[in-house]
């Protein structure tokens, strides 16, 4: 028995190994060296303390990264959640044509990230480009535009193809929550003559709260981490319209040269992702105290 901690810590030894290289040690060293002005070309490193962050408040580029990261997070929510929702519950069932269906919808997650891009800015494109083309036939010629070009569309243009490519993903995370309420639940409402909007209002998303929380939250951080499929299809142009944090951190690291810089906003996109985790358990916790 007096050897059982001993032995827990022992089986727990290996992961907490891992974790603390991988995770614990980058995170450290990410906030020391933010505290520097280093560049690879010059190692020496000159200690600013807080000027790095002090730069940060005062960096318009910064500003606008923090927007388009907010605008993303906000139309991500609006789009792909909704979205995942009306799918998961319109095409859940075991027949077989939905089964194709879902896999339609999950597919474009298999295609990399970069072929992804690079196909949607073909599809952009204001000379060749399939949009543009089928405005023109369709004689909406005043709708023409040059899409990825234009600082107003840019960034709403590439959210529209993150949500073409992730809503299939959280259709599937739902999918698992709609498939672990149990059907005898459905089976007295039916019988009490609850419509399906009414079932679907007092008891699907009573019991989808939580998965739904997730959902929100795993949307909420990849918004804010979001990187190849804007460094593909702009590069956060034109004029660093569509930059976001990641863009503007690997863009200060390897284009400016500025290590240090970069790191601090490398802390910026951490400070952000643990905002939004602390709402959700908050959030959580307050589900759990109305339950």
């Amino acid at each position: 028995m007096r050897h059982r901690p001993l032995t827990a810590w022992l089986l727990v030894l290996p992961a907490l190994a891992v974790f603390a290289f991988y995770i614990t040690y980058p995170l450290i060293h990410t906030l020391i060296l933010s505290a520097y002005s280093w560049s690879a070309l010059n190692p020496a490193k000159t200690f600013e303390g807080m000027g790095n962050y002090a730069e940060l408040v005062h960096d318009p580029t910064l500003r606008t990264a923090l927007w388009n990261n907010l605008l993303w997070i906000i139309l991500s929510l609006v789009l792909q959640l909704p979205l995942a929702m009306l799918l998961a519950v319109g095409i859940g069932s075991a027949l077989r044509r939905h089964r194709i269906l879902r896999t339609v919808f999950f597919s474009p997650l298999i295609v990399p990230a970069v072929a992804v891009g690079l196909i949607w800015t073909l599809f952009y494109d204001p000379n060749f480009g399939a949009l543009n083309a089928l405005l023109e036939s369709l004689r909406l010629d005043g709708l023409v535009r040059g899409w990825l070009g234009d600082p107003r569309l840019a960034t709403p243009c590439i959210i529209a193809v993150s949500c073409w490519r992730y809503t299939g993903f959280h259709m599937m995370i739902l999918l698992a929550g709609l498939q672990a309420i149990p059907e005898d639940i459905y089976e007295a409402a039916r019988i009490d003559g609850a419509s399906a909007w009414r079932t679907f209002r007092h008891i699907t998303l009573p019991l989808m709260k939580r998965i739904m929380l997730v959902d929100a939250l795993l949307i909420s951080v990849g918004s804010v981490k979001i990187f190849d499929l804007i460094w593909v299809m702009t590069e956060g142009g034109p004029n660093h319209a569509s930059e976001v944090l990641a863009t503007y951190m690997y863009r200060s690291a390897f284009s400016d040269d500025r290590m240090g810089y970069s790191a601090a906003i490398a802390t910026v996109m951490l400070a952000l992702t643990l905002i939004a985790t602390v709402v959700y358990l908050r959030l959580t916790r307050r589900e759990e105290g109305e339950g």
